[in-house]
């Protein structure tokens, strides 16, 4: 495939070539706010101006903000002033966010009173401000004169005559297994990563992506923030994923196309959306975490929708591959996107497939590791997933090389034990984890929100399957709620936590 991609972008000056083409398209929009791609670049040099004359000639700059407009004319702002955006997730606890702050030396960080009020986070701010100055968005904007507001002007009509630096994001990863990482993504990363969506499936103008997943989300930033701005795409910003009855409505009232979620947060939507509040998406999109078989025939039985399965790491900017419209197969994340290579390398134990390692245009410069610094990705990113690529080219992941347990010395796939109870018993509500064990080495623990599930009838149907008995659960514990990731994703880790007794 012919797709170049230039060695040095800025992603501002990239926003400024769509602004100056199609100035009063409306890009983006949250419940709140609306903005042309004119007005969006009158607002991004306005704030620029601001954050300069706060923070001066700090490099690194911590964004604590939620999923609406304003953090995107903040993101472009120090993208614009050749500054480097570190995007904090708020879901994190007050420790972790700390040494986020610690891991990528950053000396300030922007928030909103607003949101810290709203989302109750008072108490993780007392903590950042012990280690850091906080900036409040309502204090800048205060702060903005007729002198800001006309220099705004006027640089927009001039807009794209100076050319950037090629920057970098900093977004971290979530840290429940020890100090989070800072993922460095640079503006080559992300803008590769665009134009190989482009390439892969079938997009247009006309598209208008609802976007419920936060910054510090690399989908969420890449798909939601970053790709209106490059590929003339309506985004519209929703601030919490979590809103399971409202989204549908914003939906049909957005007349969205696109939509991207979790298995977990589609499993939620299905419950209160109608299919007219879904009949204008063409194009839906699950990733994060694997697409259960009763998620997937919801969406297909009650909306007519498919939801296209796909791939993607915070290191790979983020999307690896896509199942497309014309390009589908069932249980696979799709094929991979332009320019990408991959190689299965063999890992000792497992039977099938083997670790997946990647290398492309898209994926990261490398880790900022605490107290050690920057360390350089390699040749070939380990993804650390155990996959198989078939004769077609599609992608299957059978599983995290850390979802796996060694119980008397054989490689036990937990995916595998979840899709197990998922068969035995129609629902997808059951989530395994491993825990030591002094006799057989590990265990597994099923956690489930469903009540009077019993163990003898998936023991039985293990055996039935004629799969050995190292997949059946240890126990099996009713849990009122599954804690999530700020991702979507399950949280393991804590369910690890209780699973010990934690």
């Amino acid at each position: 495939m012919d797709l170049q991609i230039p060695e040095e972008i800025n992603l501002f000056d990239e926003m400024v070539k769509q602004a100056k083409a199609y100035p009063k398209k409306v890009i983006l929009e949250d419940p709140m706010n609306k903005y042309t791609y004119r007005k969006f670049l009158i607002s991004v040099n306005v704030m620029a101006k601001k954050i300069e004359e706060s923070l001066k000639n700090e490099k690194r700059v911590g964004l604590y903000l939620p999923n609406v407009t304003a953090q995107v004319v903040v993101l472009f702002s120090l993208f614009k002033n050749e500054q480097e955006p570190c995007i904090l997730n708020f879901t994190m606890g007050a420790q972790n966010i700390i040494d986020c702050i610690e891991t990528a030396s950053v000396e300030t960080v922007i928030t909103s009173r607003e949101f810290i009020k709203q989302a109750d986070l008072g108490y993780v701010l007392e903590e950042m401000e012990k280690q850091v100055r906080i900036v409040y968005l309502e204090d800048m904007a205060a702060g903005i004169s007729a002198r800001h507001k006309l220099a705004g002007l006027l640089e927009a009509r001039v807009a794209g005559l100076k050319k950037r630096e090629p920057g970098q994001v900093i977004l971290f990863t979530s840290g429940t297994e020890s100090k989070p990482k800072g993922v460095i993504l640079t503006h080559r990363n992300i803008y590769a990563n665009i134009k190989q969506i482009f390439a892969h499936i079938e997009l247009s103008p006309e598209d208008r992506i609802f976007n419920p997943l936060p910054l510090f989300h690399s989908f969420g930033m890449t798909i939601g923030s970053v790709l209106p701005f490059i590929g003339n795409i309506k985004s519209y910003l929703y601030p919490s994923p979590l809103r399971y009855k409202e989204i549908p409505k914003a939906i049909y009232k957005d007349k969205s196309t696109l939509f991207v979620g979790t298995n977990t947060f589609f499993e939620n939507y299905a419950k209160f959306a109608t299919r007219k509040q879904f009949q204008s998406l063409r194009i839906v999109v699950a990733g994060a975490e694997k697409l259960k078989k009763d998620v997937r025939e919801t969406f297909q039985d009650k909306f007519g929708i498919t939801i296209l399965e796909g791939y993607g790491a915070t290191e790979t900017s983020p999307v690896i591959s896509i199942n497309t419209p014309k390009a589908y197969k069932e249980g696979s994340v799709g094929k991979l996107l332009p320019l990408m290579e991959a190689k299965i390398a063999k890992v000792e134990g497992v039977q099938e497939g083997g670790n997946l390692l990647l290398k492309g245009p898209n994926v990261m410069k490398g880790y900022l590791i605490h107290g050690r610094g920057f360390i350089p990705c390699g040749e070939w990113y380990n993804t650390g997933d155990i996959a198989q690529i078939d004769n077609e080219g599609f992608i299957h992941i059978i599983a995290r090389l850390k979802r796996f347990a060694k119980i008397a010395g054989e490689m036990i796939s937990l995916n595998k034990v979840e899709e197990l109870a998922l068969d035995c018993f129609g629902e997808s509500s059951f989530y395994a984890v491993s825990i030591p064990d002094n006799r057989k080495g590990e265990q597994i623990v099923m956690f489930t929100t469903k009540n009077k599930i019993s163990a003898r009838d998936l023991k039985k149907f293990i055996k039935s399957q004629k799969l050995s008995m190292l997949y059946n659960p240890a126990r099996i514990e009713h849990i009122d709620e599954i804690p999530l990731l700020g991702s979507g994703k399950p949280n393991y880790w804590r369910l690890e936590k209780l699973a010990k007794g934690e």
